[in-house]
């Protein structure tokens, strides 16, 4: 006993492993897990319909399988607030909701008409929702799109938080997260993008209603095919926040314009149509853009803040689809080259983006945050500008803008 004891004097911190031990580990041992007491939830929709808050989202339910199934269940609320429909949603399985595994947040056309920023505010720092959570803008009913994408999760294993991230990728080409949301009601441009998903009855991710069990997966799948026949779309649509409010919705073909405004590693598709030549004859032109590059320059003219745009996007021919084929075409259909094509490409992004800046222009809508940009770099310039407008709100509308397109077919 002697020997223990001066073992532990002369090793003090075997003596604090040993009460640590003592103090922790039966609170360890007997203490429920988290999943216990709390609601893990991965997606949530909220929806203001007139002056309630409807709250629907999925929920981890943790239950004992010989499989590797994960059980999810919907659950729903209503409040006059957004706390009192989310207090009603935890009642059914009382627990308490955490948001810190949350990927998606659902939120529909009144919500955003509103404002988000009071409702974004009230999930970070009350549900402790993370920052890199995606927006997901709903033009009517979340609830609608919730009980499909479970679905759709128990049936196919596809999860919209991975859509979303797809989207954020290869649409978006920027941030459309809470901390995104939140930040650009504050900045000077106050513009923020949310990709845009919709429920459809004849196109989109249709839910089989086949989940792996009614014992494993959650749910009778008879009930849920019943539940959600409607399909998940997501067609490609943005929408542009201006002070955390709906300013604008760009279609498919207008967000397709304004992706080559920014930056992308990711690989996406041009195509151009009725396209002649000595080669081609009202040929369909489709080309895999392989990286899009952009810069920009930023001068005066006239003490007028001149915004240039250089846009070099790396191209390669993937398929040529025309009624006759030339020998020459035929082949060599994915390694020809022209200048009269190069040209007529460039013009074709040119029109493009022309056609994009002037929609957000005369919609005073600065997407790509160019207050930001010429205040860091050229600040006592643009600031004279800026003093000079009747309306400073309205600093966008006055910039000039060059675009200048340089495409590169490999």
């Amino acid at each position: 006993m002697k020997k223990i004891f001066n073992f532990l004097t002369k090793h003090p911190i075997y003596v604090l492993l040993i009460v640590i031990c003592f103090v922790f580990l039966p609170q360890a041992i007997i203490k429920d897990s988290q999943s216990e007491s709390k609601l893990i939830i991965r997606v949530i929709g909220v929806d203001k319909v007139d002056n309630q808050f409807e709250v629907s989202a999925i929920a981890y339910i943790p239950k004992a399988s010989q499989s590797f199934v994960e059980n999810y269940k919907v659950i729903e609320g209503k409040g006059k607030t957004l706390y009192d429909a989310i207090s009603s949603a935890t009642k059914e399985t009382g627990k308490k909701i955490d948001l810190a595994h949350t990927g998606i947040v659902f939120v529909n056309s009144e919500l955003c008409e509103q404002g988000l920023v009071e409702s974004v505010d009230f999930l970070v720092k009350d549900y402790s929702l993370g920052n890199n959570t995606f927006v997901v803008y709903v033009p009517n009913s979340t609830k609608e799109i919730i009980k499909a994408a479970n679905t759709l999760t128990l049936s196919s294993g596809i999860k919209l938080s991975n859509v979303a991230d797809f989207d954020e990728e290869k649409i978006i080409h920027g941030n459309s997260n809470i901390e995104s949301v939140y930040d650009s009601a504050y900045s000077p441009s106050k513009c923020a993008l949310l990709n845009i998903m919709e429920i459809s009855e004849e196109q989109g991710l249709e839910p089989s209603g086949e989940s792996s069990s009614a014992e494993e997966g959650g749910g009778n799948s008879k009930n849920s095919e019943t539940q959600n026949s409607k399909k998940i779309l997501n067609s490609g649509k943005i929408l542009v926040l201006k002070s955390a409010k709906k300013a604008l919705t760009l279609d498919a073909e207008q967000a397709n314009m304004f992706k080559w405004t920014r930056n992308s590693k990711f690989s996406d598709i041009l195509i151009i149509e009725n396209y002649s030549d000595d080669n081609f004859d009202n040929a369909t032109l489709t080309f895999d853009v392989e990286e899009n590059k952009v810069s920009y320059e930023l001068g005066f003219e006239n003490g007028v803040p001149v915004y240039k745009i250089k846009i070099n996007p790396h191209l390669s021919l993937v398929e040529v689809n025309q009624k006759n084929i030339n020998n020459k075409t035929a082949n060599h259909p994915f390694n020809y080259f022209s200048q009269t094509l190069e040209n007529h490409i460039n013009s074709k992004i040119f029109e493009d983006v022309t056609q994009i800046l002037n929609l957000l222009k005369n919609q005073n809508l600065d997407v790509n945050k160019i207050y930001e940009k010429f205040n860091a770099a050229k600040t006592k310039e643009f600031q004279n500008f800026i003093k000079k407008l009747s309306d400073k709100e309205k600093y966008f509308q006055n910039i000039s803008f060059q675009v200048e397109v340089n495409a590169i077919i490999e």
